[in-house]
């Protein structure tokens, strides 16, 4: 089924197709273990308090009514621990969360090219990653600036597209940034 809307204008008897909007969650994984020098960064774990945070941001998006179409995590531990936990409270089936490798290191013009990459049936997409790449996504998409997401924040941006091909600089509209712990 295709991505569009129509509407018929009598007057000239034309097609017009109308942009749908999309909407992209961006969310720093929970509060982590503390790096150390005998365990790799990517092998970290929540603690006691991310996997909490991880559960109210989880909530607060339920509550928000938001229904994803697609949960996509990097391939770090706690990302993927908060991917999990979200997906939970949203009762998105936890078989259908995406790993992708490239997100744990990447770049701002790699993480801006996996977002070209989206399927446009997607319509709601939530990505859990790291700063400061999803910091400096969120602050290029809709031009705010972004100091450094705390962990278990999430911003909302939406775009008015039919194909997430067609994001650039700018076109998002920051819907909101939410911080479970300062509930702003």
């Amino acid at each position: 089924m295709a991505n569009y809307s129509f509407t018929l204008k009598p007057e000239s008897c034309q097609i017009v197709v109308l942009p749908r909007m999309k909407k992209l969650f961006l969310i720093r994984h929970s509060y982590a273990e503390k790096y150390s020098e005998t365990d790799l960064d990517i092998d970290r774990k929540l603690t006691a308090e991310g996997m909490k945070v991880a559960s109210l941001l989880g909530k607060y998006l339920e509550e928000e009514g938001v229904s994803p179409d697609a949960i996509i995590s990097s391939n770090a531990q706690r990302a993927m621990l908060t991917s999990e936990i979200v997906a939970g409270q949203l009762q998105f089936p936890l078989e259908n969360l995406q790993i992708e490798d490239g997100l744990y290191e990447a770049s701002i013009r790699e993480f801006v090219d996996f977002l070209y990459q989206l399927e446009d049936n997607y319509q709601t997409v939530i990505i859990v990653g790291h700063n400061p790449v999803i910091s400096y996504a969120a602050d290029f998409l809709c031009d705010a600036a972004f100091n450094g997401m705390v962990p278990g924040a999430v911003v909302q941006i939406n775009f008015e597209l039919n194909s997430w091909k067609s994001m650039d600089k700018g076109l998002g509209k920051l819907m909101y940034y939410y911080d479970i712990l300062s509930d702003n």
